[in-house]
C-alpha cells in the first residue's frame, strides 16, 4: 500500500452552494462613491437614500412584493 503512512489535509471549509470568495448578488454588490472633500450634508444625503429604501423594507416588507 503505497503511501499508507502519508496522511494528506482536509480541504478547507468553503460556502455551502458557491466557492468561496463570490459575492452573493455580484451585480448589485457595489459601495457609494462619497467624495472625500464633500460637506457633512453632501456625506449625509449620499447614504438616505438607500438608508430609506432598508428602513421602508425591514417595517414593511409587504410593501416590495405588491409592486
Amino acid at each position: 500500500m503505497a503511501g499508507a503512512d502519508s496522511t494528506t489535509a482536509a480541504e478547507p471549509h468553503v460556502a455551502w452552494r458557491k466557492p468561496a470568495g463570490q459575492v452573493s448578488l455580484a451585480e448589485v454588490h457595489r459601495s457609494i462613491v462619497v467624495p472625500v472633500t464633500a460637506s457633512f450634508w453632501r456625506k449625509l444625503l449620499a447614504f438616505s437614500g438607500p438608508g430609506f429604501l432598508v428602513a421602508v423594507g425591514y417595517m414593511d416588507p409587504g410593501n416590495w412584493a405588491t409592486d
